[in-house]
């Protein structure tokens, strides 16, 4: 019997198609990311930065792994994906935009990995939920995997986008929170 502690799984909310995979590091996270090439090679991983999918892929590449499997957002398209598992590998700072590009996708469900050290984490203060995250045990290669985390970062971009007014482009996570963040 379960007594519901966090309340129950609200299916059909805005945003609800995606799972995330929070890690504390960044490191963590594109090791998590290598695994799942690693057994799922049907996956397409999708950065939202062109600074993001150079890291990945050069990860990937000094692992033996085949780096046409990550792609920035701008160049994905339905075909791409058919008979594919799309993964982003970072979070847009705009929910909106998000919605806006999986909009036509046939997925249900769309895994988001994160890490607690990247600029939108930070924006809200994740640099003390680390050490608070470790004393509590938390292990370098487990992942935070909870409909709460999601629907936080969902409010997060929220207010972030309230924050924008007009939206400049950027070539990584960090240099479009400092251009469009007054």
């Amino acid at each position: 019997m379960s007594f519901n502690l966090f309340g129950k799984k609200e299916k059909g909310l805005p945003g609800g198609v995606f799972i995330d995979k929070t890690y504390i590091s960044t490191s963590a996270k594109m090791n998590a990311c290598l695994d799942l090439a690693k057994v799922s090679p049907g996956t397409v991983f999708i950065a939202w930065f062109p600074d993001t999918a150079r890291k990945f892929k050069d990860f990937f590449r000094q692992h033996g792994i085949d780096e046409s499997s990550i792609t920035e957002s701008r160049y994905v398209h339905t075909a791409l994906l058919q008979h594919k598992i799309p993964v982003f590998i970072e979070h847009y700072p705009l929910h909106t935009k998000e919605m806006e590009l999986i909009q036509n996708w046939d997925q249900q469900e769309i895994v988001v990995f994160s890490a607690m050290d990247e600029p939108l984490f930070k924006h809200f203060g994740s640099e003390k939920m680390i050490p608070f995250m470790k004393l509590l045990g938390m292990k370098e290669a487990e992942a935070i995997e909870h409909s709460m985390v999601s629907r936080s970062i969902i409010k997060g971009q929220e207010k972030i986008a309230s924050q924008v007014s007009f939206e400049q482009t950027a070539n990584s996570q960090a240099e479009w929170m400092e251009k469009n963040i007054k």
